[in-house]
């Protein structure tokens, strides 16, 4: 699957099915059942927001996905109900690289 650019992500007029894209944590909130991930490629100054649910593939390593590491996420851009207008429901979620 090709990568799409944060910028591209969330500029997107209309919901996607399947999206990839990669970059650097700038945060991450857990709780239970999910995590929250903003995620930048330094293409905007805008993050993107992850939600990986817990038992997705990858999710194992989300310990690991401190501030500054870099992950790949695929899944689903659909609407968000908060402030920003896109959102990714990812589906799998990889550790690329840690940071110190």
């Amino acid at each position: 699957m090709k990568r799409t650019l944060v910028k591209h992500a969330l500029a997107s007029e209309t919901a996607q099915d399947s999206i990839r894209v990669e970059g650097w944590v700038r945060t991450r909130r857990d709780s239970k059942a999910f995590s929250f991930l903003e995620i930048n490629d330094g293409t905007s100054l805008a993050s993107i927001q992850v939600i990986a649910d817990a038992g997705i593939p990858g999710y194992e390593n989300i310990g690991k996905m401190t501030t500054g590491s870099s992950v790949s996420v695929q899944g689903r851009l659909v609407e968000s109900p908060g402030k920003q207008k896109w959102e990714i429901q990812a589906d799998f979620i990889a550790l690329v690289g840690t940071a110190p």
